[in-house]
């Protein structure tokens, strides 16, 4: 693990492939090499990694990782939505609007940011589904749709997903999938 970004990587001498810093020394257990991760997902300042038969979630360098184990695994579902939340513009450039009607022009343009807002960008997410408990969702951030980072998050998650799938784990796509509550 990089001990500047907290990414997890396979046991080697190096830079970190995210960061540039030299890797700690660490030693191999059982004289084997770890293994390379088979899912690396970076958005937001988050990453979610999958190293032999664990999926690892780092919200940020300073809080500790979320592990779960693929055995306990009864689906996964990679997600993206609108991020709604830009909406909530319209409702106050109305109300600006019908309270100071010399400021309708600044209305218009909050209206429009809110309407491009949602429509441009999208908050991407993991939602896990354990065999018992409750589903866990891993939040990746807000990306614009497009963007360079948008397409690697997608690809990442392709590549990811089968080798999810070959390990056993149900994948979806969409968090609808998985049940009420994704």
């Amino acid at each position: 693990m990089c001990t500047r970004c907290g990414r997890p990587q396979a046991a080697r001498q190096g830079p970190c492939i995210v960061c540039g810093e030299l890797l700690p020394d660490a030693p191999v257990a059982g004289g084997k090499p770890a293994e390379a991760p088979f899912l690396l997902i970076e958005g937001g300042g988050r990453t979610i990694a999958g190293i032999d038969r664990r999926l690892t979630y780092h919200a940020d360098a300073s809080s500790p990782p979320m592990v779960v184990e693929l055995g306990n695994l009864q689906g996964v579902a990679f997600g993206r939505r609108f991020m709604l939340e830009a909406l909530a513009l319209v409702p106050v450039a109305i109300a600006l609007a019908l309270l100071f009607p010399f400021l309708r022009p600044v209305a218009a343009v909050l209206s429009v940011l809110g309407l491009l807002g949602a429509m441009l960008w999208r908050r991407y997410f993991l939602v896990l589904k354990p065999r018992e408990g409750r589903l866990l969702q891993w939040p990746l951030g807000v990306v614009r749709l497009g963007s360079d980072r948008a397409r690697l998050i997608d690809a990442s998650w392709t590549s990811g997903a089968q080798a999810l799938a070959s390990r056993g784990v149900s994948v979806q796509e969409g968090p609808g999938v998985l049940g009420p509550g994704a």
